[in-house]
């Protein structure tokens, strides 16, 4: 479903749920329960997501769908409610 919606959005949409899911990543990577493994692997996940971010800054950047399957690849590891809660405010 995320997918068929960030397909249709508008760049300005984008952008919007890519800092989402940084964001939702970031308050992810407070708790302090998490193990060295689970830091890293949100750390890529912000790494990644911000490269997409900062690339699609340029007007001229494309949105392909190579792009979007990574990009929705790695938001699926956001907690639930993080995600519920970034699709509902792009999306309203």
């Amino acid at each position: 479903m995320i997918r068929e919606l960030l397909q249709t959005a508008s760049r300005q949409q984008l952008l919007s749920y890519l800092a989402g899911a940084i964001h939702g990543f970031t308050i992810m990577a407070r708790d302090p329960d998490l193990d060295a493994d689970s830091k890293a692997s949100i750390n890529n996940r912000i790494h990644y997501l911000a490269g997409h971010l900062r690339d699609l800054i340029d007007p001229d950047e494309a949105f392909s769908a190579l792009r979007l399957d990574g990009v929705v690849e790695n938001v699926a590891a956001l907690n639930s409610a993080l995600a519920r809660n970034l699709a509902a405010h792009l999306f309203e």
